[in-house]
């Protein structure tokens, strides 16, 4: 019997992919610790293995291995090793592949998956180019793709491999050469190490920029004069000339014009289409997902949970224009039977079914697009979120354009022009399918040339010039991919990780004073680290090697000389480096009022600590905590010490309003549940690193005692204590919801009564 070694990226891919290809019959097994999946069709053994993404990853020789001694310039050259990182899939595949008749990769149709694929070829033995070696190629794991995928494999792209590895090889010397150097230079090192990027860190000199921009802004006073008009109903219009500098001018036109009715000057109607949106690509998907409360790097992962469940395409995609082979009506006809029919038979109601076009064509993937229903078994409320957004921008590129009416006339009042401008949904179109799209209709009546209109009143506005807005999650995806900064697969997780080193916080994005601080130094000297520009120009010769037009080898070697002369630039200014960082860590922003002096409560935050003082010279109000999650300021002070008190924001839980001193006893008496039924210790509330709150003893570690607690809601204190595990008894409170229980899960408490009614009135003590 003839074997077939199919090498996965993913287990969950694998799953499908062997569960399709089996008609059901495939079989996990296990070897050696490691899982595979096996099915027979016909007299061929087939044999599933999932990598978990790269087995292998590549190193700087042991001798870099110590930061404060390692030779940068040297380093720039060194060769890179290469270690296996997933012994047990080596050994496995190895001995498969020993086996094997022939090698199928199938792995995600990308970059990463075509090096996922060569480098685990190359670490067995095997020669991507021999006639042993098969590639399938496929966008969604679906039955009939994959199948046909299976049926007509193609080859394995050596030179898109070799793009994919010229990028992870600079990255990795850029990033470590120029993480060492400026962690050294500014004596930061162990957790507290600067992270430099070959796109991460233009990326932040980009938000930087627009801050700073912000913070020098000098905002300016104009006056807007705006009539309102009366014929069935009220309507508006603006000065023609535009804002006014002066007050005394707007008085001026105010007097000149009290009293006096309006005459229509000009007056025009149209129909104008409201176009339906292109389909999703990976960079518009996110920009989506951001603005419903989905960050960029979790709604990748979700949409990569989907991909691999079989619900929708590939999601990293650049393609804005739907393949002809990609039957759109029997996709509708599908979610026909979903909790989207209604949407579904406004689609296929239409006679003929035409898909709006993006500017992008490609031939890799298609667009985002589901391609099959949930089952039995719901999706989790942000997967749903994130299935519901693809669905419905899916249906609404098939669905019809709208169509508006706009309206504009000008009405003089004695000579002065005003503009009026209105607008009305005549038909609504796609826009009934895709709610995250709204319009704002305006009223104007119809009215003709010559027509007196009545003038309700006119009246002055003084405004302000405002700065520019700061880049939120949508914005500073797209302004990445406008300037070519990384790839529609890397910057979901460029902007994670400059949240994750404490760079950059909240949506709008705003860089913290270590965000700030390092794009200061970056700039201070004559280096290019900071500039889109050179990133871009390094991502054209990645797509140089993939067009086999470069070699791997040469465009590695011109980004080492590149690297090289930023590090000259840099060298001779290490402490001018360290004073700016150091510095601009010192200057914070105010949290609040000292209740002493009246003067401003500073914070900063390096990573995940926040520090606070007072600028008052030798006030002792100086508290240095961790907090994980983001912090604002409230306007309101302690009740126990007069402190400033901060809110902290984590994602997936109530927010938490605390003091800034953490030995303050509003803080203690929120915190603390109850007494350790093992050694008498408090019971407080905690944070994981991963930002979860747990209950924990005080007197960890010689106590290890920890309960889960729920993450949304208020805890409330009973003072009961349980009868089967001598825990202390709690109430969570969310909305109108309220739920006994005893934090130890697994207690006999819980199990008895799995809901109880909790009466109103009692007094608790709560924390959050």
């Amino acid at each position: 019997m003839k074997t077939t070694l199919i090498i996965a990226e993913k287990f969950d891919a694998a799953r499908r992919i062997s569960y399709i290809l089996s008609e059901g019959t495939s079989k996990q097994k296990r070897t050696a610790g490691m899982n595979y999946i096996e099915f027979s069709d016909g007299n061929e053994r087939n044999v599933m293995v999932p990598l978990s993404g790269h087995i292998v990853e590549l190193d700087f020789p042991e001798e870099f291995h110590d930061w404060s001694k390692s030779d940068l310039s040297r380093m720039v050259f060194s060769d890179l090793i290469v270690k296996v990182k997933n012994k047990t899939a080596h050994s496995t595949l190895k001995t498969l592949a020993a086996e094997a008749d022939r090698i199928i990769v199938a792995t995600d149709y990308d970059r990463e998956g075509e090096l996922i694929g060569k480098e685990t070829l190359d670490l067995i033995g095997a020669d991507p180019l021999s006639g042993k070696i098969a590639r399938a190629r496929f966008s969604s794991l679906t039955g009939p793709e994959i199948k046909n995928s299976f049926s007509e494999l193609i080859k394995l792209d050596a030179d898109i491999a070799d793009s994919a590895q010229a990028r992870e090889e600079i990255d990795l010397i850029w990033g470590s050469v120029l993480t060492r150097f400026f962690s050294v230079a500014s004596k930061r090192l162990g957790n507290n190490f600067l992270s430099i990027g070959r796109v991460q860190t233009p990326t932040l000199a980009l938000i930087a920029r627009r801050e700073e921009e912000i913070r020098k802004f000098i905002p300016e006073k104009y006056w807007r004069v705006v009539a309102t008009f009366f014929k069935d109903g009220e309507f508006m219009g603006e000065l023609e000339n535009g804002p006014l500098k002066s007050s005394e001018e707007a008085k001026s036109i105010l007097e000149s014009l009290k009293g006096k009715g309006g005459k229509v000057v000009e007056f025009s109607r149209e129909e104008v289409p409201i176009k339906k949106p292109p389909p999703f690509n990976t960079t518009e998907f996110l920009r989506e997902a951001s603005r419903i409360g989905i960050a960029p790097a979790r709604a990748m992962r979700i949409a990569e949970s989907l991909y691999t469940s079989g619900l929708i395409s590939y999601p990293r995609t650049d393609n804005t224009v739907y393949n002809r082979t990609i039957s759109l009506k029997s996709i509708a006809e599908k979610l026909r039977k979903s909790q989207f029919s209604k949407e579904a038979e406004l689609v296929l109601s239409q006679e003929k079914i035409v898909p709006s076009r993006g500017k992008t064509e490609a031939t890799d993937h298609p667009p985002i697009y589901p391609v099959s229903v949930p089952g039995k078994k719901p999706l989790r409320p942000e997967f749903l979120k994130i299935y519901e957004l693809i669905v419905r921008r899916f249906l609404a590129t098939i669905y019809r354009n709208g169509l508006e009416e706009r309206k504009q006339s000008r009405i003089s009042i004695d000579g002065v022009n005003f503009v009026c401008k209105g607008r009305k949904v005549i038909d609504p179109g796609w826009l009934q399918i895709y709610p995250y799209r709204k319009i704002t209709e305006v009223f104007h009546p119809d009215i003709e040339s010559e027509e007196q209109v009545p003038v309700r009143s006119i009246n002055s506005l003084e405004e302000v010039t405002r700065p520019p807005p700061r880049y939120d999650m949508g914005s500073i995806l797209k302004t990445m991919e406008e300037l070519k900064l990384g790839t529609k697969s890397t910057r979901h997780d460029i902007l994670e990780k400059l949240q994750m080193r404490g760079f950059i916080e909240g949506n709008p994005i705003v860089p913290t004073g270590l965000g700030m601080a390092l794009i200061d130094a970056v700039t201070s000297v004559k280096s290019r680290i900071s500039e889109p520009e050179m990133t871009a120009s390094l991502e054209d010769e990645m797509d140089e090697i993939a067009n086999r037009r470069k070699t791997k080898s040469s465009v590695v070697e011109e980004s080492r000389e590149m690297l090289l002369s930023v590090l000259k630039d840099l060298d001779g200014n290490r402490e001018k480096i360290r004073e700016i960082i150091n510095s601009g860590l010192t200057r914070g922003e105010s949290i609040g009022k000292c209740p002493e002096h009246n003067t401003d409560i500073m914070f900063s935050r390096d990573r995940e600590r926040a520090r606070f003082w007072c600028i008052t010279e030798g006030c002792e109000r100086k508290f240095d905590r961790l907090i994980r999650g983001k912090i604002t300021a409230t306007d309101r002070v302690c009740p126990v010490c007069g402190n400033p008190l901060i809110r902290i924001i984590r994602r997936g839980q109530s927010p938490e309003e605390v003091c800034i001193d953490p030995k303050c006893q509003f803080n203690l008496s929120r915190q603390e549940l109850g007494t350790c039924p093992k050694d008498g210790g408090k019971l407080v509330v905690r944070q994981s690193r991963y930002g979860k709150r747990f209950i924990g003893c005080s007197n960890y570690p010689s106590c290890t005692v920890t309960y889960p607690l729920p993450q949304m809601g208020f805890l409330s204190v009973t003072g009961e204590i349980c009868e089967h595990c001598s825990s202390p008894l709690l109430i969570s409170t969310r909305g109108n919801r309220k739920w006994k229980f005893c934090p130890n899960m697994a207690c006999e408490y819980n199990k008895k009564k799995k809901t109880r009614k909790v009466k109103a009135g009692g007094k608790a003590k709560t924390a959050t």
